[in-house]
């Protein structure tokens, strides 16, 4: 038994956790406690995101108050305390000539409440009930959370004049099902679009979300919140109960010129292969011809006529001249075997990349993002876990992160190839498969290698005693599978209004697509090259070509 005395108070042991968690206290003056238990011991030195201050006060405890001084401080004036309202399990005893009064505080109405729970009279207690759970039913009290939009977790839904009729999404169903289950009023706060998630300013402050709880001007605060290391050092969070990647999105690979599509059925190495197929062909031919036992008909004597020849076997089109002698046709033959083989395959490809315009390579991994030359943009928070990657490739991505970039607009500016932007999967899918795709193609399009998972949760007040009551209903909530039904419906609702602001039906167009001169200007372009080259070569024969002799004929 300690003397509550400020020595005592102040010993961070004094309130350390333990087996047998519970304090009996006993007040005469009770100045010490009063003046300790109204303080908010966290924010009592400078908070720095290296030094965690020490606990001065066991929020998890039970608490028996002791009033033995009429005069001292009532229940009314305990409970009402900073540090009491933020525990639970708080009972103040209060004796009488013939009983002891049993109190407790009643949280989260409108000014503190407290009530009898108990008596304690001829030797036992009345009920038995000296610490109730206070958090199974609030009683319609009203909790106030702090959220604002981003689909698919929070999205306003509005009727056909644009008004304001509620809220829908995965995150607005798990505060909506925790509600019902709690029995509370949800209070909603909007933070505003510049500030979002919040940010944290040099005199320790924050905005946004953070700056929500941290200041505890709202309970709890919802939409897509990760739980990381730094922002855990100043507020509380939840049982998790949604997890996901967090990845880039960049533009969607542009169409290869359609001049391309005839060379791109083979591989450049294809191509060269063939070329040197018909080199060697054409070369080979001519000492079959001229050199063996029986002589060939005098075409094949010829360079130019065996090249033409061997051209025509690649294309299905040889010139009506045949070998005579077994050498030659069994050269050919084989040479006639190969090219068929390779001609159906062309052919067989050919149409597919006339008609389907063919991408550019897609960037897949964060080194070929680093690379592109596109600009870098996200929240503050992506900046520093960058920073703490031991990844090259992640670091990299540092210089390069715009924080000022205009978040309303950045979607439109990663369609545009100006930026990347990371945050998390569901998010970028639901705009991919809804806003930024038309005729079953998307303009923007998910890098593969994605930053790492997180974990979503609530987040609350440091030291706030819904945190773990909440996270229990969140356990069952995640454990039923509802997340996953509750996206399916907001991505449906999406998708609805997306159609409808754009005058869409469901049916879909025609999926095939007859070919016009873009998709075969590539074969105008051979055909000009092989025109150019025949008129080139034919002004060279004629410079080269020896002039008659005069009087010949």
């Amino acid at each position: 038994m300690n003397v509550l005395e400020k020595d005592i108070l102040l010993k961070s042991n004094t309130w350390a956790r333990s087996i047998c968690d519970g304090y009996f206290i006993l007040i005469t003056e009770g100045r010490a406690l009063v003046e300790h238990a109204s303080t908010d011991h966290f924010r009592s030195v400078p908070y720095d995101t290296d030094f965690m201050p020490p606990s001065l006060w066991n929020y998890k405890a039970y608490y028996v108050v002791l009033l033995l001084d009429p005069t001292g401080p009532k229940p009314k004036e305990l409970m009402e305390l900073f540090n009491f309202r933020k525990t639970e399990k708080v009972a103040v005893l209060q004796p009488s000539q013939e009983e002891v009064k049993i109190w407790t505080h009643v949280l989260y109405t409108e000014e503190i409440g407290f009530e009898v729970v108990d008596t304690w009279s001829q030797g036992k207690l009345h009920h038995g009930n000296v610490f109730p759970r206070k958090f199974d039913n609030f009683h319609g009290a009203k909790v106030r959370v702090a959220t604002f939009e981003l689909e698919p977790f929070i999205v306003y839904a509005k009727d056909d004049n644009g008004n304001f009729i509620g809220r829908i999404g995965v995150d607005m169903q798990v505060i909506d099902g925790l509600s019902k289950a709690k029995n509370f009023t949800v209070d909603f706060y909007e933070v505003s679009d510049d500030e979002k998630w919040g940010s944290k300013y040099p005199d320790g402050s924050w905005d946004g979300l953070m700056g929500q709880v941290f200041s505890e001007a709202s309970d709890i605060a919802v939409c897509n919140v990760f739980i990381d290391g730094p922002r855990w050092g100043v507020i509380d969070y939840s049982y998790p109960y949604n997890y996901m990647p967090a990845c880039f999105v960049a533009p969607s690979p542009k169409p290869l010129p359609n001049w391309q599509s005839p060379t791109l059925p083979f591989t450049s190495i294809m191509w060269i292969s063939i070329a040197l197929s018909i080199f060697v062909g054409g070369l080979l031919l001519y000492p079959f011809s001229r050199f063996g036992v029986l002589n060939e008909s005098i075409e094949f004597k010829s360079f130019s006529f065996n090249y033409l020849y061997i051209l025509g076997s690649i294309t299905a089109r040889t010139v009506a001249t045949e070998p005579m002698h077994m050498p030659s046709r069994l050269y050919i033959g084989f040479f006639w075997i190969s090219s068929m083989i390779i001609s159906i395959a062309y052919s067989a490809n050919l149409v597919a990349f006339l008609s389907v315009a063919q991408m550019q390579p897609p960037i897949k991994t964060l080194k070929q993002l680093g690379e592109s030359g596109l600009r870098i943009s996200g929240n503050s928070i992506w900046k520093s876990l960058f920073q703490m990657s031991t990844d090259k490739a992640v670091l990299d991505l540092v210089p390069k992160m715009e924080l000022d970039a205009d978040y309303r607009t950045i979607l439109d500016r990663v369609k545009a190839g100006e930026f990347a932007f990371i945050q998390n999967k569901q998010f970028l899918e639901l705009n991919r498969d809804t806003r930024y795709s038309s005729g079953g193609r998307a303009t923007i399009r998910i890098v593969e290698e994605c930053f790492m998972n997180y974990n979503v949760a609530l987040t609350l007040p440091r030291n706030s005693p819904l945190t773990d009551n909440l996270s229990k209903t969140l356990m069952n909530i995640f454990e039923s599978g509802l997340l996953n039904k509750w996206k399916d419906e907001v991505v449906q609702y999406v998708n609805r209004k997306n159609k409808k602001e754009k005058g869409q039906t469901d049916i879909e167009s025609s999926s095939v697509t007859p070919l016009d001169l873009s998709h075969v200007q590539g074969i105008f372009y051979i055909l000009g090259i092989g025109y150019i080259l025949a008129i080139f070569i034919m002004i060279f024969e004629l410079l080269i070509r020896p002039k008659k002799n005069e009087g010949s004929f």
